[in-house]
C-alpha cells in the first residue's frame, strides 16, 4: 500500500434552495407573479396533504447544506469528496409538484413558456452555487422538454453559465407528454449536447400514481428503475450513440444489477432485428455502444455490487454519495466505502470507480482536483480497515437507513 490518497467524485449530490420561494429572484420578472401563485398552490396542496406523503412544502427547509455553500463544503472535505455532480433537490420552479415519483401530484401544468422560464432560474440558482468552487462542482442543468427548441437554446445558456454536468433528462411516464427519445425531432437537441460536451443524465425516483394502497410503495420500488432508464433502448437503438460517439450518457440512483441481463437482452434483440434493417444504421451491438458512451452513477454502491462489478465491467461504474439524503453514505462515507471495498478489491478498480470513470464521463481534469484529494482524500490503509459494526446496528431500534450497507439484493 502507498500513502497515495484517493480523488473521489461523487456522481450523486444534490442541492437546492432553503424554501421554493428562493428561486423567485432567479426568474424573469414576467413570470414571478405566476410563481406567487404557483407557491401558494403547493401550500395549500400541503395543507390537504396526509404528512409523510408530499413534498414538504413551498416553504420548508431541509439539511443546510443543500443551499448553504460553506456547510456544503465542509460536509465534502469531511467525506474526502473533491468534486461532486449536483442533481436538483425536489422540484424546480413550475415543475411537477412533489418531483418524488408515486406520490399524488399538485393539479398543475406550467405553460412551455412557464416551463422554460423555471429551468432557467433553477439553472442561474445552480450557477451561482457552482461558482463558490468550480472545480468541484459540476452541475446538471434543466431544459424545458418536449420544447426541443427552448431545451436547445436552455443547453447554450447552461453551457455558457458553467453547469459542467449537463444536462437532465426526464423520465418518459405518465406525467410527461412527450415524444420517446428516439423520435427525429430530438436531433437538434443531442447535436448541441454534443457539441458542448454536456452530458445527458437520467436519475432514479420515476414512478406512476399506484394510488394509496399497501401495495402503492412496493410498486414503486419494483418499477422504479426501469422506468428511470427507459430512454437508454430509445437512444441506443435509435442511433444517437453512432451518430454522436463523444456523447455520453450517466444513468445514477438506479442500482447496477439490471444492467448485465438488460444488454444481454438488446444484444438478442439487436441479432433479431437484422431482417427489418436496424443493422444499416447501427453496426455496432447495443452494448459495444453501452461500453463506449454509458455509464452507471452506482450510488451508495453496496458490497454485492461492487462484487459483481465485472458482470457488468468497473469502466462504468461511478461512486455516488447521494448527499445529503439518508439513504446515501453521508456522514458515514468512511465506513461506507471500507464496507464496499474491503480488503480484496484492486486499488486500480477502486480508482476507476471514485474517479478516472466519472472524470471520462463528465469531462473532468482530475490533475485539478489532485491538490484537494491530498489534503482530504482516503489513502488505500483507510479504506482498507474492517468494519466490524455498521452506523446504526449499535443503536438498538434506531436503524440506520443508508443503502450503503445492502448485503443482498437491490433494497436490503
Amino acid at each position: 500500500m502507498t500513502d497515495k490518497r484517493f480523488i473521489i467524485v461523487s456522481a450523486d449530490c444534490h442541492a437546492g434552495p432553503a424554501q421554493m420561494a428562493d428561486y423567485r429572484e432567479f426568474l424573469d420578472p414576467a413570470y414571478r407573479d405566476d410563481y406567487d401563485d404557483y407557491c401558494a398552490a403547493i401550500d395549500e396542496f400541503e395543507a390537504r396533504s396526509p404528512s409523510g406523503l408530499t413534498g414538504g412544502g413551498a416553504t420548508s427547509t431541509g439539511e443546510d447544506g443543500l443551499w448553504d455553500s460553506d456547510i456544503r463544503m465542509r460536509e465534502l472535505d469531511a467525506d474526502g469528496v473533491a468534486a461532486e455532480v449536483i442533481y436538483a433537490q425536489g422540484s424546480i420552479p413550475f415543475g411537477v409538484y412533489p418531483a418524488v415519483g408515486g406520490m399524488r401530484k399538485l393539479d398543475f401544468v406550467a405553460s412551455p413558456e412557464q416551463l422554460a422560464a423555471g429551468c432557467r432560474a433553477y439553472n442561474r440558482w445552480l450557477a451561482d452555487l457552482c461558482a463558490h468552487d468550480p472545480a468541484r462542482h459540476l452541475g446538471i442543468a434543466r431544459i424545458p422538454l418536449p420544447d426541443v427548441d427552448a431545451a436547445v437554446a436552455e443547453v447554450e445558456f447552461a453551457a455558457g453559465l458553467g453547469l459542467r454536468g449537463g444536462v437532465h433528462l426526464p423520465p418518459i411516464t405518465s406525467h410527461h407528454d412527450m415524444p420517446f427519445f428516439n423520435d427525429p425531432v430530438y436531433e437538434p437537441l443531442w447535436a448541441a449536447c454534443a457539441a458542448n460536451r454536456m452530458t445527458l443524465n437520467m436519475h432514479g425516483g420515476a414512478a406512476l400514481n399506484y394510488g394509496t394502497g399497501p401495495e402503492s410503495f412496493a410498486l414503486t420500488l419494483a418499477e422504479v428503475d426501469w422506468l428511470s432508464h427507459r430512454g437508454l433502448s430509445h437512444l441506443i437503438f435509435s442511433g444517437v450513440f453512432e451518430r454522436y460517439p463523444d456523447l455520453h450518457l450517466a444513468m445514477t440512483e438506479q442500482r447496477t444489477h439490471w444492467v448485465h441481463q438488460l444488454l444481454d437482452d438488446f444484444d438478442s434483440v439487436y441479432q433479431h432485428a437484422h431482417r427489418f434493417g436496424l443493422h444499416q444504421h447501427l453496426p455496432k451491438k447495443p452494448s459495444e455502444y453501452f461500453t463506449e458512451n454509458c455509464f452507471i452513477g452506482a450510488s451508495f454502491l453496496s458490497r454485492p455490487e461492487c462484487e459483481a462489478r465485472d458482470e457488468v465491467g468497473t469502466r462504468c461504474f461511478m461512486w455516488g454519495s447521494d448527499y445529503p439524503h439518508n439513504e446515501g453514505t453521508w456522514p458515514y462515507t468512511d465506513e461506507a466505502l471500507r464496507y464496499t471495498f474491503g480488503a480484496d478489491v484492486p486499488s486500480g478498480d477502486i480508482e476507476a470507480m471514485l474517479a478516472t470513470n466519472a472524470a471520462r464521463c463528465y469531462f473532468i481534469d482530475l490533475d485539478e482536483l489532485q491538490p484537494i484529494a491530498q489534503r482530504i482524500g482516503p489513502t488505500e490503509a483507510d479504506i482498507r480497515v474492517p468494519i466490524d459494526t455498521l452506523p446504526g446496528e449499535a443503536e438498538e431500534g434506531k436503524p440506520f437507513r443508508s443503502w450503503a450497507f445492502r448485503r443482498h439484493g437491490a433494497w436490503h
